[in-house]
Order: structure tokens, then C-alpha cells, then sequence
């Protein structure tokens, strides 16, 4: 809701509070719809100034919320601004093999983080940013480095790692910029002699930053970010414990965003939707630094209201902390309702 002075005021704005005459007459409730005759009848008045809704007070989800929000407004603005940079940058390394400014790098992340309040903030921006098909691969490396900055402080990290791994994050998926462009876009599945070629973005990336001096956990998480801990990734079939730390890091955040962001394609994946194919899949990644993300991620939607596929709903009020994507619910009677407790068939499709 916002004041504004009643001579602004539109047919069809409606009230967000009660209205009242200077001699305590109540004139019109909270909820009412300006016509013509009201409007006159507050300027017969004098009332000097009203407050009405806007258009996020009418939002039904959280992500209405988040998208009508002006902080959001301010967030998008400036990821638009910062995108060409960053565009330009990972350019320079692909086409001129010309080593990426960190300090550039930095002062992006710094400069968007600098705009979302919290990391559960961040990601929810992240989730709300249209893709754009021309952008595609440089918003998904971009949204990745914002991702590690809000995995790593989850973590604990020191701020030299957590600088280290967002440079990982920003740079890992290069290669497919130095694969051919039919390829990355086809709309169709790919076959197998395809995917074998699309495979090769690892090494592609890998040795193209090595090329620029960025040797260490930044090449390294080029090359094993498709790496899975039961030796069934890809290019090497490592095990998790030959894994680079940071890789691992990266491995989580590629599949978090790719399942979280919008895609030309197909809407993000609601929180808990994500939780639930990252328990499926844990055992590809690193159970430890896994499940402690996916907490973090499970407690930003507390007291959410939450919509299963069995028809109830309610307020998420706890975690579980064994089977993350299972929440405890409070429904509008006051009611329990302990998703692990309910079939597998069962789950939460909305959050509002």
C-alpha cells in the first residue's frame, strides 16, 4: 500500500484503509473502489491525502510478490546493466584469449548482491529474471556466481574461498562457448554423437583457462563440475574423494540453477521440487555439502503457505531434517500435517 495526496487519486484505486471526515464520520471502507461520486465526495471533504493498494498488495504467490516488488525493479535494472560486462568479459577470454579481470568479476557480483537484503533475497531474484535465448549461457554462468555466494557463506567459508569459488562459479561452463552455437540451441534431443561432442565442453574450458593463467580450482572445476561422486560422470569417472572441493561446489550449483531459473523453455522448479531431485540424485554429489544446502534452501520458505497435490495446504513451520523436501505443515485449523508421513505420490506443488 502506498499514501498519496487524494488530488492523484484515479477512478478504479482502491482503498487500503478506512476513511474518515475531519469530524470522525467514517466515509468510505478499506477495500472500496474509487468512482466518480466518491472522488467528489472526498474532495467535498478536503481530504488532503489517501492511502490505496498497488498492485502488489492484490499478489496471490510469493513469486507475484517478489516480481511486483520494487527492490526486485532495482535488482533486474542493474543485472541488465552488468550483463553486457559480463558478456564482454567472458567474450575476451573465448575469442581473444585475454585473461578475465577478477577485480571486474568481483565488483559485478558485489554490485548485484549489493541489492538483494539477504541470499534467500538473491535467489529468489534469481528465480524471477526472464531468460533471453541470446543471453542464455552468459545469464546461466552469471546466476551461478551469485548462487556460490550465497551456497558458500551457508557454508561458512572464508572470504577468500568464497571469493575463490564464485571466480569457479562465473567460469566453470565456458567451454560451451567454444562449442558450435546449432549445437548448444538444438531443440531437439540430442544424439548420441552429439552429446559426446557437448561432453567435451570440460576439457574445452579447462585448457582455454589454463591457456589465461587460471590454473588451479577455476580450471579444475571446468573440468570436473560433471564429475559424480559413484564414478559415473564425465570426463574422467572420478570418485568423489578425486574430486576437486570447489568443483563439487560447483557440480551442486549447476544442477540448483538449471532446475531453479527460468529457461525459454520451462518455469522454475518450486523450492521443495528441487530439494526432492536432489535427494534422488544425492549420491552423485557430496552428501555433506549437499544436504547442508538444501536445508539452507528448506528453511528460506518457513512460514510459506504451501500447496499439496492431495488437496491440503497450509504454512510450512518445520524441516525435516532427514527428507528435506517433506516439510511439517500447519494447515488453517491449526492442524499438523507431516509430509513424511504421507505417500511418496504426495508432494507441494505451489507456494504462496
Amino acid at each position: 500500500m502506498k499514501t498519496v495526496a487524494r488530488i492523484t487519486l484515479k477512478v478504479g484505486d482502491m482503498l487500503g484503509e478506512d476513511i474518515f471526515s475531519n469530524h470522525g464520520e467514517k466515509l468510505y471502507s478499506a477495500g472500496t473502489k474509487l468512482d466518480h461520486k466518491a472522488l467528489d465526495r472526498l474532495a467535498r471533504h478536503n481530504i488532503m491525502a489517501v492511502t490505496i493498494m498497488e498492485d502488489i498488495d492484490f499478489a496471490e504467490t510469493h513469486t507475484e510478490r517478489v516480481k511486483l516488488s520494487d527492490d526486485f525493479k532495482q535488482f533486474r535494472k542493474v543485472y541488465y546493466e552488468v550483463l553486457p560486462q559480463f558478456r564482454g568479459i567472458i567474450d575476451n577470454i573465448v575469442d581473444h584469449n585475454i585473461a578475465p579481470p577478477m577485480d571486474q568479476l568481483m565488483g559485478i557480483y558485489v554490485k548485484l548482491a549489493s541489492n538483494a537484503k539477504n541470499g534467500d533475497t538473491l535467489l529468489d531474484y534469481l528465480r524471477n529474471i526472464p531468460p533471453d535465448v541470446d543471453n542464455m549461457l552468459y545469464e546461466h554462468q552469471l546466476n551461478c556466481g551469485l548462487i556460490a555466494s550465497v551456497f558458500g557463506s551457508w557454508q561458512g567459508m572464508s572470504k577468500a574461498d568464497m571469493f575463490t569459488l564464485i571466480q569457479c562459479a562465473f567460469l566453470y561452463d565456458i567451454g560451451k562457448l567454444c562449442l558450435p552455437r546449432d549445437l548448444l540451441y538444438k531443440p531437439s534431443k540430442l544424439t548420441d554423437e552429439e552429446f559426446e561432442t557437448m561432453k567435451t565442453h570440460t576439457t574445452l574450458g579447462h585448457d582455454l583457462l589454463n591457456s589465461v593463467g587460471l590454473s588451479g580450482p577455476v580450471a579444475l572445476s571446468a573440468l570436473q563440475h560433471h564429475e559424480k561422486g559413484d564414478g559415473t560422470g564425465y570426463p574422467n569417472k572420478l570418485n568423489i574423494g578425486q574430486i576437486d572441493d570447489f568443483a563439487q561446489y560447483c557440480s551442486i550449483i549447476d544442477a540448483y540453477e538449471a532446475m531453479s531459473v527460468p529457461k525459454t523453455y520451462r518455469y522454475p522448479l518450486n523450492t521443495f521440487e528441487i530439494i526432492s531431485n536432489f535427494e534422488k540424485d544425492g549420491y552423485k554429489f557430496n552428501k555433506f555439502k549437499l544436504n547442508s544446502i538444501l536445508y539452507n534452501i528448506a528453511k528460506s520458505q518457513m512460514g510459506l503457505h504451501a500447496k499439496l497435490t492431495d488437496g491440503s495446504e497450509g504454512e510450512v513451520i518445520l524441516i525435516n531434517q532427514v527428507h528435506i523436501s517433506r516439510p511439517m505443515i500447519k494447515d488453517v485449523n491449526g492442524n499438523l500435517i507431516d509430509m513424511n508421513t504421507l505417500p511418496d505420490s504426495v508432494s507441494i506443488y505451489a507456494l504462496f
